[in-house]
């Protein structure tokens, strides 16, 4: 990715940038959603493979360093975990003045690492007639609407006394992003639950390719994808560590292979390669 990707543009351009990260220039608004964008160790030729913040081996670079992305309106984390609200690539995006949007866990986490109170704005993730948070459950960027969307992601109950703290309902969320180019949804790290059979007319999905029983999985995500049987779907969490983790690994070609129109629907893009959309129809490569 380079310093254009992130201009003024007269369409909506969505790029995978690994793992679960993903940004949105849309018309020239920024936003970022979970990323990781820190390596180690940076010097060339160290023979030494790079690894991510979170310790796992990388199997190619990020598309771009957290250092140096240029702007960011704002970023959205889905929850606390070191693979989607990586701690350093935080801290370096936080010199760049943007909004962070989350739950209040997220919330709590951002100043923790030291982002400004004033700048982490959090919301309760609830389907239907939300309970309002301090500041409410969608936002609006610049004329782009961002809602707060439920997720179902208790991990920790593999072995509470190992991990601890189980994520509630309160703590994880996806997003539904709303554009003049399209809506993007970005359900984060959730197993299936009933909000999501109810979404309609999404112009992309970001499909969880993982095999982990607290993701989607292959079923889950065959049935969401099913249901929104319009949609562009851009698998994800998969294919970026070096690992053999259900978590962190997964078949996207297999996954669409099984969804009704999988193939035809589904967009494999490199981490940093833009997805193009404007006024809802998909545009050819930049």
């Amino acid at each position: 990715m380079t310093q254009e990707d992130f201009g003024s543009i007269a369409d909506t351009r969505l790029f995978w940038l690994g793992q679960a990260g993903f940004m949105l220039n849309v018309r020239g608004v920024i936003l970022l959603v979970d990323p990781l964008l820190v390596a180690s160790p940076k010097s060339a030729g160290s023979g030494v493979p790079a690894s991510s913040e979170t310790g796992e081996e990388l199997l190619g670079p990020w598309p771009i360093d957290a250092a140096e992305v240029p702007r960011a309106d704002a970023v959205l984390y889905t929850h606390t975990d070191d693979d989607h609200l990586g701690p350093e690539t935080a801290r370096i995006l936080m010199k760049l003045d943007p909004v962070f949007i989350g739950t209040l866990y997220c919330k709590d986490r951002l100043e923790e690492l030291g982002a400004s109170p004033v700048r982490c704005l959090s919301g309760i993730p609830q389907a239907g007639t939300p309970r309002r948070g301090k500041h409410g459950n969608t936002f609006d960027m610049r004329g782009v609407k961002i809602e707060l969307l439920p997720a179902d992601h208790p991990w920790q109950l593999s072995d509470p006394g190992r991990f601890g703290r189980v994520f509630g309902p309160e703590d994880c969320c996806g997003f539904k992003v709303t554009t003049q180019d399209g809506i993007f949804v970005f359900p984060g790290d959730t197993r299936l639950m009933k909000h999501h059979i109810e979404l309609r007319d999404i112009t992309a999905l970001a499909l969880d390719v993982s095999g982990d029983p607290y993701h989607l999985g292959v079923q889950g995500a065959t049935v969401l994808a099913n249901h929104l049987e319009d949609s562009l779907l851009i698998p994800c969490h998969y294919g970026t560590f070096k690992s053999d983790s259900p978590t962190h690994s997964g078949d996207p070609e297999a996954m669409l292979a099984g969804i009704r129109d999988g193939l035809r629907r589904g967009r494999l893009l490199a981490p940093g390669q833009p997805l193009v959309l404007r006024e809802g129809r998909e545009s050819g490569p930049v």
